[in-house]
């Protein structure tokens, strides 16, 4: 009879072992998972700022194209009133 219950406290503490361990290795994968997440939402972070300066990069490159042709329009519009009254 006492060795039943011997064998049953040998299973319950091997179980305990085991469960430790799991919890332990379960633990260290959660710490890796956590960490290549915030590895890849600090990529994340740096592509949408590359793409709001290339945005904002194109923005003042249309500006200055607009600006550049309608200084043109009224070169060429001064240029050709010149011409008229000469």
């Amino acid at each position: 009879m006492l060795v039943l219950y011997v064998i049953a406290a040998l299973v319950i503490v091997l179980g305990l072992v085991l469960l430790v361990l799991t919890l332990l290795r379960t633990r260290r994968k959660a710490a890796g998972f956590r960490a290549a997440a915030a590895r890849a939402q600090a990529d994340i972070a740096d592509r949408r700022g590359l793409i709001r300066a290339r945005v904002a990069a194109l923005g003042v490159a249309l500006a200055q194209r607009r600006r550049i042709g309608a200084e043109e329009r009224v070169a060429g519009a001064a240029a050709d009133a010149e011409g008229r009254h000469r």
